[in-house]
């Protein structure tokens, strides 16, 4: 028995000696194999692959000696190898197809014609998945009339079980075949709307929709065609309606999406979202017209508290991003009193409540010495809503507390951002107040406490406020190394609050003095954009972007100056008329500050100018 075990233990042995040297030797071939064919040495790479495919007739190995045979030109063995793989592999047709491509290789056209007719004549009992591998094994050979062959008799086969419109398109695609590429496209929503989001992500990824060209006008005939055949199919109109939106043409986009909520009786969400991505496009009237549309379905409709909380916005962007005076601004106001007239101070009105005192205070305002009361008495009858929910409450105290900076009273101020920090301690809209409270004492010249604040918000969640303290925070140390740059930050300091209160003569004369007191300071830059700053907010844009362009132009390497060129861009695209300044401004944000937090926007502003559809 002893001995029994012990042989037992010797033959286990000496074949796993034997197991690991064919292992082990197997291995160097295919070393061996793959070396000589990437240095272009078939007849040696031929060698070792006939050994691989020997001993394991895989995928891999059999390719690779197929073209070692093919790039000798010896036809003859590759002519076997494909029909010796295609025996022992009867399911697999690709095979098939490498046979006739050695034929058509060979110089036997008419033999490889005749073998590829019997190959297309005999799919009926293939499944989809063969019929997609044969399709594909004929494109790779460029027999691209071959494999439209074999869609269209699995087309006849499968019927809408798998209609091979993705394959057929892509084909006709290759061929220069643009309207039957997208009528198969189209064609297939015929078969299921589910479709949709596929035929949508690969038309994109096809078509430039930037400009107009010969996919665009295909695209745009046919979905007309089908939207005229086919009404009451909304699949059509949604497709014609993305087409638009892709192209930036919002207010046709608009026209069908009114006649599918109208044909379908619908409850105006896809007007809503409409007005959403023209807002984000920045195409506020088209934005305006939408909520106006949804609005107009009265107060039983599902979106219409959105609505016209949606409309109030979409007008407020459309009157401050360009110049404005008083009757715009009356407007607007009587909009938002018309709203919470008819809405009430409620939990759901709060954003419109916060929105309202907004407008009163930091526009109207230049305009009536009441407003900025008003606004105060608006918010706080907002905080007194019975059962107005954190966020509401969060959101109305920071808009008081900023109201509360316009008329000097600070510390109130601070005392109310200190509230919703305590509440919000984690929450982004804690990090805001905390952000402002931070600045709070920098206006007030306590910068170490202000700097501490700082610090903590270096790792906020939110970017924008990241950096904006980041920026302070390195703005402050810069700043205070010795007792006459104090000072000097005192001064600055001071202006910044003065000009977020509109004292704009009292801001220019804090400037002034730094000037004098301090000349050639390291501020200088961060003057001049002040300066940009208060020219702005008196309407003289002129020299508002010549400010701003001399923040770019002399200080390009400092902070400041990628958001000089972004608020100068502004104030071309939306003050002084000229877009194509405008877009020398964000295209120099896009090409000499890639890292710029304004690149995303301006990249967007810059792409709606140029007339392109923004995403």
């Amino acid at each position: 028995m002893i001995l029994s075990r012990g042989l037992n233990k010797f033959i286990i042995l000496i074949a796993l000696v034997f197991g690991a040297a064919n292992g082990f030797a197997q291995n160097t071939d295919a070393q061996l194999a793959a070396y000589y064919y990437r240095e272009g040495d078939f007849e040696k790479a031929a060698i070792y692959y006939e050994r691989l495919y020997e001993k394991q007739p895989s995928d891999d190995n059999y390719d690779y000696l197929l073209q070692s045979y093919i790039a000798l030109k010896n036809y003859k063995e590759a002519e076997k190898l494909a029909e010796t793989q295609s025996k022992n592999n009867p399911a697999v047709y690709d095979y098939l197809v490498d046979i006739g491509q050695v034929l058509k290789l060979s110089g036997e056209d008419s033999k490889a014609n005749k073998h590829f007719d019997k190959i297309t004549k005999n799919i009926g009992s293939a499944s989809i998945s063969q019929i997609i591998a044969l399709g594909n094994a004929f494109a790779q050979i460029s027999e691209n009339d071959r494999a439209l062959e074999v869609y269209y008799a699995g087309r006849k086969v499968q019927g809408k079980n798998y209609p091979f419109n993705f394959q057929i398109a892509q084909i006709l695609g290759e061929k220069g075949d643009v309207e039957g590429m997208i009528r198969e496209y189209i064609e297939v929503l015929d078969v299921s709307a589910g479709y949709l989001q596929s035929v949508q992500n690969t038309l994109n990824r096809i078509i430039g929709f930037d400009t107009e060209n010969k996919y665009t006008n295909a695209l745009q005939t046919q979905l007309l065609e089908k939207v005229q055949k086919n009404p009451e199919n909304n699949v059509y109109a949604e497709m014609l309606i993305w087409m638009y939106m892709q192209q930036n043409r919002f207010e046709a986009a608009l026209i069908q999406a009114k006649a599918i909520d109208k044909r379908n009786k619908e409850d105006g969400n896809r007007l809503m979202k409409l007005a959403d991505l023209a807002l984000n496009n920045l195409k506020y009237q088209v934005a305006i017209d939408a909520f106006e549309y949804v609005k107009a379905k009265g107060p039983r409709s599902y979106f219409y508290l959105d609505a016209r909380q949606g409309l109030l916005s979409a007008l407020q962007e459309q009157i401050v991003s360009r110049s404005y005076d008083k009757i715009a601004i009356d407007k607007l106001i009587a909009e938002y009193q018309s709203a919470l007239d008819d809405l009430g101070y409620r939990d759901g009105t709060w954003k419109l409540i916060k929105n309202y005192a907004h407008v009163k205070a930091f526009y109207q305002s230049k305009f009536s010495t009441t407003a900025v009361q008003e606004a105060i008495d608006i918010l706080q009858k907002g905080l007194d809503i019975p059962g107005l929910n954190p966020t509401g409450n969060a959101t109305l105290k920071i808009e008081l507390a900023d109201i509360y900076v316009l008329t000097n009273s600070i510390w109130d101020a601070s005392l109310l951002y200190g509230q919703v920090e305590k509440t919000f301690k984690y929450d982004e809209i804690g990090y805001e107040a905390k952000l402002k409270n931070a600045k709070v004492f920098y206006y007030a010249g306590d910068f170490g406490w202000a700097e501490a604040q700082l610090g903590v918000l270096k790792g906020s969640t939110s970017k924008l406020i990241a950096n904006d303290a980041l920026e302070l925070s390195v703005f402050i140390t810069e700043n205070t190394g010795l007792d006459t740059i104090t000072d000097a930050l005192a001064l600055f300091a001071k202006n910044e609050l003065l000009l977020a209160q509109h004292k704009y003569d009292s801001a220019q004369m804090a400037l002034n003095d730094i000037e004098r007191l301090f000349p050639n300071h390291a501020l200088a830059d961060n003057i001049l954009f002040q300066r940009a700053k208060i020219f702005a907010e008196l309407g003289d844009y002129e020299n508002a972007t010549k400010n701003y362009l001399q923040v770019a132009d002399v200080y390009s390497s400092d902070i400041l100056a990628d958001n000089a060129l972004f608020e100068a861009g502004k104030l071309y695209e939306g003050f002084l008329n000229d877009p194509e300044k405008a877009m020398e401004c964000y295209s120099r944000i896009l090409d000499e500050y890639t890292s710029s937090l304004f690149t995303i926007e301006a990249r967007k502003r810059f792409r709606k100018l140029r007339g392109d559809s923004i995403n």
